[in-house]
C-alpha cells in the first residue's frame, strides 16, 4: 500500500520524466518513494488478532473466556481467573497466496512465510489483583509480487512490522466482576520496494528500483471487563484505543542510468485504528464451551493520507510540500464463533469460524494486499504435557472473497494512470504454536 502513493506521485510527473533531464528523474523518484514509504501504517485488513493459540483455534472468540496469559491482548480483565503466575510464548506463521488477472496478464505473489511472535507474563499478586506484561505485534503485512508483474510500478515488495509493549493491571471489584486497564507503546517499521520506469531523451531504459525503510512510535491504552452473572455464563468487553504514530522515512534509488539516486526525508502521521470487542461464553453443556464475539474496528480514522515533505517538489506542475490522497475507509465489523471440547484433563480440541468485513471501499481498493471480505476457518488444540506445562496448536485458513479493482485513485485531485485494474483473489494459511508454564 505504501507503494501505491509512490506510483501515483510518479505518474503525475510522467511527462517531465519522459522529456526532462537526469535531475528531473532524480527528483521524481525521490518524491515517489518518500510518499510511498510513509503511507503504510494505515493499511486496512492488517490488524493481527492471532495472538494466542487458544483463541486462534476457536475463531479468535476469546474475550469472554480469556483464561490464560494471552488475555493481556484479548481481555486483560480475565487475568483474575489465573491462580498462579504464568509465562506464555507463541509463534505465528502466515503464508499468503495472492493472484491477479487483468489486461491479458496473470500474476501471483512469490511464496514467502511471514512470522510474528507473542510473549506474556501474568502474575496474580493478590486475591483481587493481577498484573500482566505483553509483547506482541497487533498490525502487520507482507507482499512480494514478481518484478515484472502488471502492477510493478505500484509494488513489488512490502513488509510492515509492529511491536507493542503492553503492561496491564486487573482488579476484581466484585466476586464475579473484574475491570482492567493497560498502557501501550507501539513501534512500527516498514521496508518497501517497487519498480519505476525511466525514460531520458525519448529513450526508454530498463526499470529502476526504489526502496524505503521507515519507522515510528506512538502510545495508547486498553481497557477490559469480565463478568460472570452466574456459573457457566461469562461476558467480556475489551477496548483498544487508537494509536497515532509519526513515521519518518529514508529512501534510496537504483537507476539504470549514470544518475546518482537521491536521498530524501519526509513524515506522515498515521493513526492505527481503535477497536471494541464484545463476547459471551457459555459452558453449562459440559464438556463443551461455546463463544460468540463481535469486533468493531474504527478504520474511519484513515480518511486521507497526508504526506509532508522537507523540500518543495513539483506535483502536477505545482511546487508543494504537501501531497494528499483520499482514502475514505469506513469502520468495519468481524463476527467470530468458537467452541472447545475438553477431551480429558490434559487435552482440549477447538474449532471456529470468522466472517470479517473489509473496511476498504471500492474507490480506494488497491493491490498492496488486496483486502476483501474474509471467511476464516479455524481448528486447534491444547495438550498439557506436564502438570504445569501446556503446548498449544492452531491453524486458520483465511479465504478472501474475489474482488475486482476498477477505480481511479487521485493525488492532489488529479487521477493517476497505471491503476493495475483487474480481478484479485487471495487466501492465507496461518499456523500458531505456543507453550505456557504455570509456576
Amino acid at each position: 500500500m505504501l507503494s501505491l502513493l509512490g506510483m501515483l506521485i510518479f505518474s503525475s510527473f510522467g511527462k517531465s520524466v519522459c522529456h526532462g533531464n537526469s535531475v528531473g528523474v532524480a527528483i521524481v523518484v525521490a518524491v515517489s518513494l518518500l510518499c510511498w514509504g510513509t503511507s503504510e501504517a494505515r493499511a486496512a485488513g492488517f490488524a493481527l488478532v492471532q495472538q494466542g493459540t487458544a483463541a486462534m483455534g476457536q475463531g479468535n472468540a476469546f474475550v469472554a473466556e480469556a483464561n490464560d496469559a494471552s488475555a493481556i491482548f484479548y481481555n486483560p480483565a480475565g487475568l483474575n481467573q489465573l491462580k498462579r503466575a504464568q509465562v506464555y510464548q507463541g509463534s505465528f506463521f502466515n503464508y499468503p497466496d495472492r493472484e491477479f488477472s487483468g489486461g491479458g496478464q496473470d500474476s501471483q505473489t512469490n511464496h514467502r512465510i511471514y512470522r510474528s511472535l507473542t510473549a506474556y507474563i501474568a502474575i496474580p499478586v493478590h486475591d483481587r489483583v493481577a498484573l500482566g506484561l505483553g509483547f506482541f505485534s497487533p498490525f502487520g503485512m507482507g507482499t512480494a509480487w514478481p518484478p515484472t508483474w502488471a502492477g510493478r510500478y505500484i509494488t513489488t515488495f512490502s513488509s510492515l512490522h509492529t511491536y507493542n509493549l503492553n503492561p496491564v493491571v486487573s482488579v476484581k471489584v466484585l466476586e464475579n466482576l473484574s475491570l482492567a486497564a493497560g498502557f501501550n507503546v507501539l513501534w512500527s517499521k516498514v521496508r518497501l520496494k517497487r519498480k519505476t520506469p525511466v525514460v531520458l531523451g525519448g529513450r526508454a531504459f530498463p526499470d529502476g528500483e526504489i526502496g524505503l525503510t521507515g519507522e515510528g512510535s506512538g502510545a495508547g491504552y486498553n481497557l477490559g471487563l469480565h463478568y460472570e452473572p452466574w456459573s457457566g455464563l461469562k461476558l467480556g468487553v475489551a477496548y483498544r484505543s487508537k494509536i497515532e504514530v509519526n513515521h519518518s522515512g529514508s529512501l534510496n534509488t537504483t537507476l539504470p542510468v549514470p544518475v546518482p539516486g537521491p536521498n530524501s526525508d519526509g513524515q506522515a502521521s498515521i493513526v492505527f485504528p481503535p477497536s471494541l470487542t464484545m463476547g459471551i461464553a457459555y459452558s453449562r453443556l459440559k464438556p463443551f464451551t461455546f463463544e460468540f464475539d463481535t469486533t468493531w474496528t474504527g478504520w474511519s480514522t484513515y480518511d486521507q493520507l497526508k504526506v509532508n515533505l522537507d523540500t518543495p517538489v513539483p506535483v502536477n506542475g505545482v511546487m508543494t510540500t504537501t501531497i494528499t490522497t483520499p482514502k475514505n475507509w469506513h469502520d468495519s465489523w468481524a463476527f467470530r464463533f468458537g467452541a472447545n471440547y475438553e477431551v480429558n484433563e490434559t487435552m482440549k480440541l477447538r474449532a471456529g469460524y470468522i466472517y470479517d468485513l473489509t473496511p476498504v471501499p471500492d474507490s480506494t481498493f488497491d493491490p498492496q494486499v488486496p483486502d476483501a471480505n474474509r471467511h476464516i476457518f479455524t481448528v486447534g488444540s491444547d495438550l498439557k504435557v506436564f502438570q504445569r506445562f501446556t503446548l498449544g496448536f492452531a491453524y486458520n485458513y483465511i479465504l478472501s472473497e474475489s474482488r475486482t479493482k476498477s477505480n481511479s485513485v487521485v493525488v492532489n485531485g488529479v487521477p493517476a494512470p497505471l491503476q493495475a485494474n483487474g480481478r484479485y483473489n487471495s487466501d492465507v494459511h496461518s499456523l500458531g504454536l505456543s507453550w505456557s508454564f504455570q509456576f
